[in-house]
């Protein structure tokens, strides 16, 4: 097997190492529609006002009368809970994603919509694909999502704002 001298090692290893440095700069940035906001609120799956979260599919709007600011949301938009599965919840807020400047709350019409539609926009966002809107209106990203933890009992919807 024959060797390659030492400037074709060298010349390969900087191609490599460029090719690696140009893959690693062209990471897509997260753009941020909706500011974080603190949420950190608890609600029980026995308590009358969230009985539509015993059924797969089905959704609620939490706003601050439940649980104060820390349940509110961007701008006290509320927080739309919507149960995926038996274990797993999401937790969306509420303001559409379109233009963060109108100041504009998605509505939720039925405990079992599986979708959240901007009054003003018209853009509609599938809770059940995680927020995304559909292709028929102007928004571009999904809703904001916070992070859920459920224990049998009790549903916990959190927001680590940095």
């Amino acid at each position: 097997m024959k060797q390659l001298p030492f400037y074709s090692k060298v010349l390969i290893f900087l191609v490599l190492a460029n090719c690696m440095a140009l893959f690693h700069s062209c990471r897509k940035e997260t753009r941020v529609i909706i500011p974080d906001t603190y949420v950190d609120f608890t609600l029980s799956l026995n308590d009358p006002l969230f009985i539509d979260l015993n059924s797969v599919g089905n959704s609620v709007v939490v706003n601050s009368s439940y649980f104060g600011s820390s349940s509110s949301g961007y701008k006290d938009h509320g927080i739309i809970i919507y149960r995926a599965s038996q274990t797993e919840f999401y937790a969306f807020d509420r303001t559409c994603t379109w233009e963060e400047a109108l100041d504009e709350a998605v509505d939720l019409d039925l405990p079992s919509d599986l979708s959240a539609e901007c009054p003003n926009c018209g853009s509609t966002y599938i809770l059940p694909s995680y927020g995304y809107p559909d292709n028929d209106g102007p928004a571009l990203y999904p809703l904001k999502s916070y992070q859920t933890e459920f224990d049998g009992t009790n549903i916990w919807v959190y927001n680590r704002v940095k």
